[in-house]
């Protein structure tokens, strides 16, 4: 299965460990780091040209994605 997370991009659903928010999440250090650590890797990629709202954890990077995490949440439960 995989999920559609904007902008014409697709992720395979199995690789996926979380979708999170990006509110508040700028305000926590460790998330920053986090974030930073992955980015220096180069492991990170932007879904679309759009402001994040939120990104996508998966094996193998992070993706930002302007769609919702509920929205990202409800197109992997119905296997879109």
């Amino acid at each position: 299965m995989f999920i559609h997370i904007g902008a014409g991009s697709l992720i395979r659903g199995r690789d996926v460990i979380g979708f999170f928010d990006m509110d508040g999440k700028w305000d926590s250090q460790i998330t920053k780091d986090f974030l930073k650590r992955y980015d220096r890797g180069g492991k990170t990629l932007t879904a679309g040209d759009d402001l994040p709202r939120s990104f996508v954890l998966t094996d193998s990077g992070v993706v930002f994605t302007h769609i919702s995490t509920s929205a990202l949440k409800s197109r992997a439960e119905d296997g879109e």
